[in-house]
């Protein structure tokens, strides 16, 4: 009997940090920008990097399109300091990586299995290869 509630105990704790592991994954997804390393990751899952883009810019404003080039002319006199430069490194970068996943996800999307598993290059190569055959 004894045994029998230690492994209900394990088990009960396991299904709680499981749990907690969820929560912690889906607050670090509203917090940093994670997706942008799992689109470089060939062994990420679609839907979770998909999950990861929304949660983030969910809790964060989007960067808007890029500025007029006399807009940022003018900008670029006004001399910043750099506290300001870095606030604008920074969302350039966030832009180009918004127009990165926009196109990551468009050319992903058709290679896309059920489970989130996104076909290697090599899979890819042996479709477009039958597909030429045909």
């Amino acid at each position: 009997m004894r045994f029998l509630l230690s492994v209900l105990f394990i088990l009960i704790c396991c299904s709680a940090g499981a749990q907690n592991n969820q929560s912690k994954k889906t607050s670090d997804y509203t917090k940093k920008p994670l997706w942008i390393a799992m689109m470089d990751d060939p062994n990420a899952n679609f839907f979770e990097t998909e999950k990861a883009f929304e949660l983030y810019w969910s809790k964060h404003e989007k960067p808007e399109g890029e500025h007029e080039e006399i807009g940022e002319r003018a900008e670029r006199e006004k001399t910043p300091g750099k506290r300001k430069q870095r606030k604008i490194s920074a969302e350039n970068d966030l832009r180009f990586a918004v127009k990165k996943y926009e196109v990551w996800h468009d050319q992903t999307l058709p290679y896309v299995q059920p489970d989130g598993r996104i076909l290697s290059t090599e899979e890819r190569l042996k479709i477009w290869k039958s597909q030429q055959q045909q």
